[in-house]
């Protein structure tokens, strides 16, 4: 077999990866790449709600689209910096993983690693859509970043591809051959870099960026191999996740994002550009929690009128114009698609309800 020949991309495990919440590990470690290549912290975390002294907490939890925030202020401020990427990348060993890196380490081969680290993925730090597929004597894990904005997916792939790299060689204690090493960008800098890191030059401009091994290598015994500590780790991990998942979530951060700025109601595409995603990206990741943009709004807007026509003395054109409705008649009718009543009568109604507490 060809190892440059394009094998079919039919991920056997493929994850988001940005859907739970996480550590703000990663962006210190990002923070802390930028401030020794001269960028000031502060502009660093412009726009990332996230404080100097926040960084310093390994447990405080963030959401994904923070840490996207400040990898575009780092590719931004960085942007004559050949190789930031793979920099980046060589900052992740498997105990900044925290439990999922432990799991790895336990695990009794190679192979079960893989499957382990991809099902849990979103316990991570990677923004690639990251999968692995075995063909023949090949086995290649396979990186795509196509639902990022261009600006950031060089050092995405980059990024995670070296992380990549660091975890196999410290599953191993030695570097582990590839047998190719591919790319569908361009070089972000001198090919002697990626040797250093990889072990040989990589091809530029491939349909997928990918990291291929010999197929035997899959069976490989790892030197700390408990499948007993495997298991324990993996069944802490379920918990940890269902626990972030509860706790975030897509719907969740727009449902904030739209009460934060109800008045002017922001569209799923200017919420998506402000965080540096595509429209598509956003609408989908809804669609996998069961909800669309257009309900999260009638959800939050319906909570506030309702709130705001009880507690405040606002007239219904007052709240109307704060939910940023066009006119006073299409909020009225809204609400009554709500509450099967007018503003008006839902206020009377709640007024006698207290009047005969």
């Amino acid at each position: 077999m060809d190892p440059h020949a394009d094998i079919p991309i039919e991920p056997a495990s493929m994850s988001q990866a940005t859907q739970a919440r996480r550590t703000v590990v990663s962006v210190n470690i990002l923070c802390t790449l930028g401030t020794r290549l001269g960028t000031p912290l502060s502009a660093l975390l412009a726009g990332s709600s996230i404080s100097p002294a926040q960084l310093q907490d390994p447990h405080l939890e963030i959401t994904p689209e923070q840490e996207l925030q400040v990898v575009h202020n780092l590719v931004r401020l960085q942007a004559g910096t050949p190789g930031l990427g793979l920099m980046a990348g060589l900052e992740y060993h498997l105990t900044t993983f925290g439990i999922w890196g432990y799991a790895l380490i336990t695990s009794p081969k190679f192979r079960d690693a893989v499957n382990l680290g991809l099902r849990y993925l979103d316990l991570t730090y990677a923004f690639s859509n990251i999968g692995f597929v075995e063909e023949k004597d090949l086995a290649a894990i396979t990186l795509r970043a196509d639902d990022l904005p261009p600006a950031i997916r060089t050092f995405v792939i980059e990024r995670d591809a070296s992380a990549v790299q660091v975890i196999q060689r410290e599953l191993f204690g030695v570097a582990m051959p590839l047998k190719l090493i591919e790319f569908a960008h361009q070089p972000s800098c001198e090919l002697a870099r990626y040797e250093a890191i990889f072990g040989r030059t990589p091809t530029f401009g491939a349909p997928v960026s990918r990291i291929a091994f010999d197929a035997s290598t899959m069976d490989i015994a790892l030197p700390k191999g408990s499948p007993a500590s495997a298991g324990l780790y993996e069944g802490q991990m379920q918990q940890l996740l269902s626990l972030r998942k509860q706790r975030g979530g897509t719907s969740a951060w727009i449902r904030n994002k739209l009460l934060a700025n109800i008045a002017s109601s922001p569209s799923l595409a200017q919420i998506a550009s402000d965080h540096f995603m595509t429209e598509r990206t956003l609408r989908r990741r809804l669609a996998d929690e069961g909800t669309t943009f257009r309900d999260l709004l009638a959800e939050v807007r319906q909570t506030m009128a309702e709130e705001l026509l009880v507690s405040t003395g606002l007239s219904v054109s007052e709240v109307s114009a704060r939910l940023g409705y066009a006119s006073t008649s299409a909020f009225i009718h809204a609400f009554q698609k709500w509450r099967n009543c007018s503003p008006r009568q839902f206020l009377e109604a709640r007024t006698k309800e207290k009047q005969g507490q």
